[in-house]
């Protein structure tokens, strides 16, 4: 049982892989409002007009045949590693390698054979287009038919566009995608029904994803990944409160405890424990690390050597915990090894043009009490036509500052302000 939860892994400690084979997706939902006018032969929706979501299906008998590879794990281990290393500035942090590198993947299946190429090379270095694809679909395969945990893949492209029908067709039957379109003209309303979605999806523990879209947006990849587990053995909720030694200083934090039988290991980071959650299909890895060593280090480097620890009696003792993050990804893309993937031309995301991404951004959540764990994360990818306005300047108020308000035409000064303190 040990082999097949370090195997599958903790969803907010692995990663997904790519899929790229070009399946035939379900025909339009006749029931949902159709376009005004007729799409080109060979095109998904006709430019011009919104197309309802969840207009293609998954092919789940193609992802319950796919095969999921040792190989992949590895893949899996050195993405979450380097996110951890990338985002570790001595904050609170929670965040999901799933999520992200799922949305990643199914933009890499709308690059140019270049993007497309360094972008896996990124992911899963090694490893060949069809063996990441076959891995990819077992995992998620894998992963929806678990109890407690869910993840869900959305594609919504401007209806301005026509979306490339294979891309439309590989992400529904490998990733079990929805496809749309929105009008993007209106920026508030699309925004608001992307957003929308992501709360859906994430039982409203991920909200105001995006701040913004514009009209020049070609494409949103989305994924949500939300969780919901209770331990194979529930902690005990102490009446107290433990001294926790942070960045900042001493604190006081509720906490919980239990004694038991548990997978554990030592390490030259730090030292680890396994806690299963019901079912046994998945766990939770605390990792401690020694004390001239970050928690990202130790996790990083202990994550893919979890199989090394062995059953032992334990005792944990940790506080309860309740964390929001948001992750700008293309702020560390550098750090995460994506870089020159990301900054490629997407040739087969919408038909007859290209588009660049201007941003990838993702929310998380955990919760972890004497019950189990709720978590949730939300991963955007948006490209557009023309790519965000090149800046050579910036104007960042981190100093005092004036504000002047003046008439355009003769430049008369109505206000002025000088801004010292804020509050």
């Amino acid at each position: 049982m040990l082999k097949k939860m370090l195997s599958l892994a903790l969803a907010f400690i692995m990663c997904a892989g790519f899929a790229g084979c070009t399946g035939t997706g379900a025909p339009v939902n006749t029931d949902a409002p159709q376009n005004t006018a007729a799409p080109e032969a060979g095109r998904m929706n006709a430019p011009g007009a919104e197309l309802p979501l969840a207009v293609y299906t998954s092919n789940s008998e193609l992802m319950g045949e796919a095969r999921y590879s040792a190989a992949y794990t590895a893949a899996n281990n050195a993405f979450a590693a380097r996110m951890a290393k990338a985002l570790d500035n001595g904050e609170n942090a929670v965040f999901s390698p799933l999520s992200l590198q799922i949305a990643l993947q199914v933009l890499a299946n709308g690059g140019s054979d270049e993007a497309m190429r360094d972008l896996l090379f990124a992911l899963c270095p090694g490893m060949t287009r069809e063996d990441v694809n076959e891995a990819s679909s077992a995992l998620i395969a894998q992963i929806m038919k678990s109890e407690g945990v869910t993840i869900d893949t959305a594609v919504i492209a401007n209806c301005a566009y026509a979306i490339n029908t294979e891309f439309a067709n590989l992400a529904a039957d490998r990733y079990a995608a929805t496809v749309g379109a929105l009008d993007f003209t209106d920026s508030e309303a699309a925004c608001e029904k992307i957003n929308d979605w992501v709360s859906e999806k994430t039982n409203g523990l991920v909200k105001e994803l995006l701040d913004r879209v514009g009209p020049d947006t070609a494409m949103v990849i989305l994924n949500a990944l939300t969780l919901e587990l209770e331990w194979e053995r529930p902690f005990t909720a102490m009446r107290g409160m433990m001294e926790f030694s942070g960045r900042k200083g001493e604190e006081a934090a509720p906490y919980i405890q239990s004694a038991g039988n548990y997978s554990y290991g030592e390490f030259d980071e730090g030292r680890a424990v396994l806690l299963p959650y019901a079912g046994g299909e998945y766990a939770m890895a605390v990792i401690l690390p020694e004390k001239d060593v970050s928690p990202a280090e130790a996790a990083a480097s202990i994550t893919g050597r979890l199989n090394e620890c062995t059953e032992t009696g334990v005792f944990v003792k940790m506080p309860k915990v309740t964390l929001d993050s948001t992750t700008d990804a293309l702020d560390i893309a550098d750090r995460l090894g994506i870089e020159e993937g990301v900054k490629g031309s997407f040739t087969r995301l919408i038909d007859d043009e290209s588009a660049v991404v201007s941003k990838i951004v993702q929310g998380a959540h955990i919760e972890v009490n004497e019950t189990g764990t709720t978590a949730a994360a939300a991963t955007a990818i948006v490209a557009t036509k023309n790519g965000p306005v090149p800046t050579e300047k910036e104007v960042v108020c981190d100093r005092p500052y004036a504000m002047v308000i003046l008439h355009a035409d003769t430049g008369a000064v109505l206000f002025m302000s000088i801004v010292n303190d804020i509050g």
